[in-house]
């Protein structure tokens, strides 16, 4: 089973995404909007756009002549998606249910390609390369994140090994795939091979800020592909995980919340 498949959600687990996991990436949604460079007027497509959080900012800055479209291959993200930005009337956005290796859409009909946490997952990462790089104008631009190495980033360590001991190893090993595209010397030669020029891969380290891990992991967890696994836990096993964490992570608190280092590659190209 691929990474891609193992981090498929559905039913209420995509809204726990859009609930718990925005405030996860909020520093890296911001960052990856920033290098865009995004300009009023402009065609953006949002690749593994999720419940749309990168789409719904990436709206406020192209403006009503602008385009927007979010595109992701589970139709549970893209109904929560549409539903979330049904609520914000200024924001029109296109939501597509696709692959990313074969998008359903025509040559070179977007000036920009975002894509927040998503490349590391895709199971013929080139392929999806090659189609982000077949959609942009000819000196469109890519811009996209994924997670650098895991101690890069303590929540995600702590989670990783919590579960690891407490449910099994393979749940802590579903949270360490994120990273799996951590290296980024690899990285570069991925996003050139894939026609781009340009290239950057910029290590980058974001603070932040989250409730306490007895207030925001319980509902995170319930954004996690193994979320009724550790639902079925006996109430002891699930709190004695809570805690690892809680422990883990008390270097990070401050007062009423953690303030968490967090690390990824910022990659930005040109078609």
């Amino acid at each position: 089973m691929s990474n891609e498949e193992r981090w498929q959600l559905s039913g209420d687990a995509a809204e726990f995404y859009d609930r718990y996991v925005r405030l996860l990436m909020e520093p890296w949604v911001r960052c990856l909007i920033d290098v865009a460079a995004l300009k009023p007027a402009e065609r953006v497509l949002d690749v593994a756009c999720g419940t749309g959080f990168v789409a719904r900012r990436a709206a406020q800055y192209v403006g009503g002549d602008g385009r927007v479209v979010g595109v992701d291959l589970n139709s549970g993200m893209v109904a929560a998606a549409r539903a979330a930005s049904g609520r914000d009337a200024s924001t029109i956005i296109e939501w597509r249910t696709g692959d990313a290796a074969a998008l359903p859409f025509e040559k070179g009909v977007f000036d920009v390609v975002l894509c927040q946490q998503g490349v590391q997952f895709f199971p013929d990462r080139l392929q999806a390369l090659r189609e982000m790089r077949r959609v942009l104008r000819l000196g469109g631009r890519l811009a996209f994140t994924v997670w650098s190495a895991i101690g890069d980033t303590p929540y995600q360590a702590a989670l990783a090994d919590a579960l690891a001991r407490h449910v099994s190893p393979e749940a802590g090993s579903m949270v360490r795939a994120p990273h799996a595209l951590h290296d980024a010397v690899e990285l570069h030669g991925l996003v050139a091979s894939a026609g781009f020029r340009n290239v950057r891969v910029r290590p980058t380290i974001e603070t932040t800020k989250l409730p306490l891990p007895k207030e925001f992991v319980p509902g995170h967890f319930a954004a996690l592909p193994m979320a009724e696994t550790i639902a079925r836990l006996l109430p002891d096993r699930r709190a004695a995980l809570i805690e690892d964490i809680t422990e883990a992570l008390r270097p990070y608190e401050e007062g009423d919340h953690l303030t968490v280092p967090a690390g990824v590659h910022v990659v930005t190209a040109d078609a």
